[in-house]
């Protein structure tokens, strides 16, 4: 028993969302990163793909700040709104909200007690999830509605139903208190046309703070989108046409607002295939609402720079310069393929277009201020990043290199590059200007993506670089150059014939300590293999069979995502000769590995950095001075973060999330190998039980019916002692426990 305990304090694997920066990382944001002549201001953010934002009070000031939900990923960026009316990035509120998934969330007060609400999708877009802001002297959610549906006259209830591209409306569009909603939907047999769906809440309880919805009109605006190609067309609403015509194309955005003080709302709306907004005018009211087509801004706001944001538009009505009128933020809303050889549809740079409103609420006046508001301030290289330090102008210092991923966007091509930032600081700190956003010219090589990693191959004083593609393959970049002026010419493609199908992840690092560099390659199954360089200092010599293939028997793709980068370190810890992996996965978890005596032997993660980031990479630095690394975290969102070690925490000791009690326990845990397992879910489907060993082996996978979820018997009398991770996945989202067979 001794020895287990021993063992649960050592090798405690911190998974999932409850455990945030152990070790003792922190984000920092205070290194400087200058474009031209502007110092971001949150440069270590990590970027927008795909941002939904909404007003909310973050830290309960009384001002508004702002939540964006990133479809890409479906994650979080909060901004907080200073006393100077500037903004700064909240890295931590994140984990006081609930997690939230699905193609839209939009922060709305439905109960009228001036806290706003979220309405989100629920599980596969069916219904909405309603969360109420309970908020007192902390931010503070509780789910009050899952899979919100509405009723209809004569007929079953529907769910809320929002095609994976669009964007709902939600707004009190009957002017009773209360908030309705409206979507593109089809019922019976309507084609894909506007649904106005009423909030019965006033009408039945004299409040606004119950969640009663009817269809009251089916043919709102007697408008639908065309089938074959962008754009809207009149539509009798004739509910007998044929079943051909309920087809849709692409899908839509749609906002809410009085265009022209005729105190009837009109929508703004993003197409499929066209990256401008378009306005639809009402001429009724609004609920028999009928739409001129005639009136409609094809290229919104025509009276002043169109919005030009690949693909879907959409428009986010909220205060951004505090002064009390809504403004407009518009972003793409469709999310990107993220590869060469798929249709892309978001430039994922500069994404959020900010118009100030100069008219009024009712008479707008939206007039362009900034391209890339919030995206703009942030160090964002597009759509994913691979980070990579070396000192390329040979002062020194350690620059930033980052790779991207090559993308088609609408309109034209963006194949990948590497973007250069000069260490223009001091040995104590960092700081980064921008030199060069296509580093080598790698953009004429049309490669899928880019993750480099440097290295003097060759003696010669300065360094080469090696990158990673998608293709599975290695390229080696030979440095023709100077130490001061690296100059990089492709010496060997497909180098040394290492071949990983998919694809590859390069970090060179003398492993052996023999003085010359190795290359350890991650992979898209969550693998990393060892080739050792069996050359001189002069002459690498690198075999296409690696010498440790598979590398400690680690395969995360299970149970983290897989397409894994690794850091090898020996300064993570005050020693500073420990060796230490870290190894990236695509859920946002980072395994840590150490410190390791035999590189050779089985590895075991010791722990974990989570991070709220999808198909993350990772490097590190010494930026202080300190023999210490700063850990640099690339995703797929374009950004980085960047943490610094700010407090010693024994390896395995998790921070736990107060406030979210873990999804899964087992009982009892340590067992001979009968464990009851008990999985607190408000879905009532069935489940994907994975069980894997520590190595991230399979052990089992089966579906669990919805009954069986609360008291399941699972039985590994016949496997192995030892550590095991169980994983349930239910309702597009994960969750993990730890057991122990003894």
């Amino acid at each position: 028993m001794k020895k287990l305990i021993c063992l649960l304090s050592i090798m405690l694997l911190v998974i999932g969302a409850q455990a945030q920066f152990n070790l003792g990382f922190k984000h920092i944001n205070h290194i400087p990163v200058i474009h031209g002549n502007d110092t971001l201001d949150f440069p270590w953010a990590g970027g927008l793909n795909n941002p939904q934002f909404s007003s909310l009070d973050i830290n309960l000031d009384g001002l508004n700040d702002f939540y964006a939900f990133d479809r890409d990923g479906e994650i979080t960026r909060l901004f907080v709104r200073e006393a100077n009316g500037k903004f700064s990035s909240d890295m931590t509120s994140h984990k006081l909200l609930p997690k939230l998934d699905g193609s839209f969330v939009l922060f709305r007060d439905y109960d009228g007690d001036g806290k706003k609400d979220i309405f989100s999708s629920g599980y596969n877009n069916f219904g909405f999830d309603v969360h109420r802001n309970i908020s007192d002297t902390l931010l503070k959610f509780d789910l009050v509605k899952s899979n919100l549906t509405y009723s209809r006259l004569g007929a079953s209830s529907l769910y809320f139903t929002v095609p994976g591209n669009d964007l709902p409306a939600i707004d009190d569009f009957d002017g009773d208190g209360d908030l309705d909603v409206l979507v593109q939907g089809q019922v019976d047999l309507t084609p894909f046309v506007l649904l106005y769906v009423e909030n019965l809440s006033m009408d039945l309880y004299g409040t606004s703070d119950s969640l009663d919805y009817r269809l009251a009109n089916s043919c709102w605006g007697q408008v639908r989108e065309y089938i074959s190609q962008t754009g809207w067309t009149e539509y009798l609403c004739d509910t007998g046409r044929s079943v051909s015509e309920r087809q849709r194309h692409g899908g839509s955005s749609l906002t809410s607002l009085d265009l022209n003080n005729d105190r009837i709302l009109d929508i703004l709306t993003g197409d499929s295939y066209s990256p401008f907004l378009r306005s639809l005018r009402n001429t009724t009211d609004n609920v028999d609402a009928v739409i001129d087509l005639s009136l409609s801004d094809t290229v919104f706001p025509n009276y002043n720079q169109a919005a030009i944001v690949p693909n879907i538009p959409a428009a986010y009505i909220e205060d951004v310069d505090g002064d009390g009128v809504n403004d407009m933020l518009v972003a793409p809303n469709q999310l990107t393929d993220g590869a060469t050889s798929f249709f892309d549809t978001s430039i994922t740079k500069e994404v959020d277009w900010y118009y100030r409103n100069t008219g009024t609420n009712l008479n707008p006046t939206f007039e362009l201020e900034t391209e890339g508001f919030f995206s703009g301030e942030m160090i964002d290289v597009g759509a994913r990043s691979f980070p990579a330090t070396v000192d390329l102008n040979g002062d020194g210092l350690l620059d930033l290199v980052v790779g991207n991923e090559g993308y088609t966007i609408y309109g034209g091509t963006a194949p990948a590059c590497l973007t250069y930032y000069e260490n223009v600081g001091d040995t104590n700190t960092a700081a980064y200007l921008l030199q060069d956003e296509n580093l080598g010219n790698l953009k004429t090589y049309g490669y899928g993506y880019i993750h480099p990693t440097f290295g003097d191959l060759d003696y010669d004083g300065d360094f080469d670089m090696v990158i990673g593609t998608d293709q599975g393959i290695l390229h080696l970049f030979r440095n023709d150059g100077t130490p001061q002026s690296p100059s990089f010419v492709l010496d060997e493609a497909n180098y040394a014939g290492i071949n990983y199908d998919l694809s590859t992840h390069p970090f060179l690092f003398d492993l052996n300590l023999d003085g010359i560099l190795d290359i350890i390659v991650g992979d898209f199954y969550g693998r990393f293999h060892y080739h050792e360089n069996a050359g001189t200092p002069e002459e690498h010599d690198f075999s296409m069979n690696a010498t440790l293939f598979k590398m400690g028997n680690v395969q995360t793709f299970a149970t983290f995502g897989g397409e894994s980068s690794v850091y090898f370190t020996r300064h993570l810890d005050s020693i500073g000769t420990n060796l230490y992996i870290l190894q990236s996965n695509a859920d946002g978890t980072i395994l840590v590995y150490g410190p390791i005596s035999d590189y050779a032997a089985p590895l075991t993660p010791q722990d974990s950095l989570v991070f709220d980031a999808t198909l993350t990479s990772i490097t590190g630095a010494d930026l202080y001075g300190d023999f210490r690394d700063e850990l640099i975290i690339g995703q797929r969102t374009g950004g980085l973060f960047m943490t610094t070690r700010a407090k010693e925490i024994a390896v395995g000791i998790a921070e736990r999330h107060a406030q979210s009690p873990p999804a899964i326990q087992v009982f009892p845990n340590p067992s001979s190998g009968q464990f009851n397992i008990s999985f607190n879910t408000r879905f009532n489907q069935p489940a994907t039980l994975t069980v894997m060993d520590i190595s991230g082996s399979l052990v089992s996978s089966k579906q669990i019916r919805p009954n069986e979820l609360k008291n399941y018997q699972l039985d590994l009398r016949e496997s192995t002692n030892g550590m095991y991770i169980i994983s349930i996945r239910q309702n597009g989202s994960q969750h993990w426990a730890r057991l122990i067979k003894q």
